[in-house]
């Protein structure tokens, strides 16, 4: 029987391996152009989506990975101070639309006081998300006073504020693309708030 040359085998062997790694590589979806999920970011993200918020796991790992700060976080916290300010992105994504719809708005009307208010309740979010990642850091600094439970609370802020917004705009036929936008803030919100769940205890 014909027996393959050593140089065959070792070549055989080569093309095994990288077809091995490329096959892992897309596995672990870094072909995609999204980069490789660290062990911290499946983890949280896992543990994310077993709290009360409907959270799915995807959703949260979409989230996180779209900025690569993600990949540096040391601990949880850090991840929070990311997901924060990807939420903040979007918050000022929304209110620049807002503002532009509120240029073309009639004066006196419904539309402009509702566009209003939510303007207001947008620049209230950015604040109040200001104070949580202050909230945050002070923890992780460890300084005297602070509760765990301080930074969950403070997330939860964000979404009454929110909802403030979304019910101005209810039954309004215009606002259909701005009330679906609002929903997708409070699904950051609600990330938040769930990756924040171990830190909501009495201490």
């Amino acid at each position: 029987m014909a027996t393959m040359p050593p140089t065959s085998i070792v070549f055989s062997a080569i093309v095994f391996m990288l077809l091995s790694t490329a096959t892992a590589t897309q596995a672990n979806g870094s072909v995609s152009g999204k980069p490789k999920a660290a062990h911290l970011i499946v983890e949280a993200c896992k543990n994310a989506s077993d709290y009360w918020h409907n959270i799915t796991e995807a959703f949260c790992l979409s989230t996180l990975q779209s900025d690569n700060r993600s990949a540096k976080a040391k601990n949880l916290l850090d991840l929070v101070l990311v997901s924060i300010d990807i939420f903040k992105g979007h918050v000022t994504k929304v209110g620049v639309d807002v503002n532009k719809m509120l240029q073309n708005a009639k004066k006196g009307t419904i539309m402009m006081h509702a566009l209003r208010f939510c303007v207001v309740d947008y620049e209230t979010v950015l604040s109040t998300l200001n104070i949580c990642e202050a909230i945050i850091r002070e923890y992780q600094a460890e300084k005297r006073g602070m509760k765990s439970s301080n930074m969950p609370q403070c997330v939860d802020l964000a979404e009454h504020t929110l909802n403030e917004c979304l019910s101005e705009l209810a039954d309004m036929p215009w606002a259909k693309a701005l009330i679906k936008e609002n929903e997708e803030l409070c699904m950051l919100v609600y990330l938040n708030t769930n990756l924040l769940a171990p830190y909501n205890v009495h201490d």
